[in-house]
């Protein structure tokens, strides 16, 4: 279920790039993703670390993906939270959410976002660049340079 509305993302590399995603591709979706630190320092210095994955997903195939995610998803060692937004027609009141190990191996959080509605606000950050991706890609196609100054011969 591949909405053309989003099919612009995918080719923005150097946006994604910018703010640290990289494109991903697995388990039959496809998007970009990055891996944030979480570090915890005292007196004696950095006393334990953790990592959260961040998904935006393009390519899926709907309510198919979400239960093949919540089926098949594995979680990794050191990885606490897996955040997956997929991009589409609908979005929900609610996320769902999965734990490994009753959430001591972490969970994976699953969010449907359509562009333009309001987030649920643990995904306010990742629509947000979704928004920006798309008025970068607009932008970019109008010949305009993304981020730059729009008036021209001024």
């Amino acid at each position: 279920m591949f909405s053309e509305r989003y099919a612009c993302l995918k080719k923005i590399d150097e946006y994604w790039e910018e703010i640290g995603f990289t494109p991903w591709a697995s388990l039959g979706l496809a998007g970009v993703y990055r891996r944030v630190t979480f570090r915890k320092g005292a007196l004696l210095g950095e006393v334990a670390r953790y990592y959260a994955d961040d998904y935006i997903i393009w390519d899926h195939r709907g309510e198919e993906s979400v239960r093949m995610i919540l089926r098949d998803w594995k979680g990794e060692p050191e990885v606490m939270a897996h955040r997956i937004l997929l991009l589409g027609e609908e979005t929900w009141q609610k996320h769902r959410q999965k734990t490994f190990l009753w959430g001591f191996r972490g969970w994976v959080e699953i969010y449907s976002f359509r562009s333009g509605d309001k987030p649920h606000k643990r995904f306010a950050d990742l629509a947000y660049w979704v928004s920006m991706g798309l008025e970068y890609s607009k932008k970019a196609r109008e010949g305009n340079q993304p981020g730059g100054d729009d008036r021209q011969g001024i």
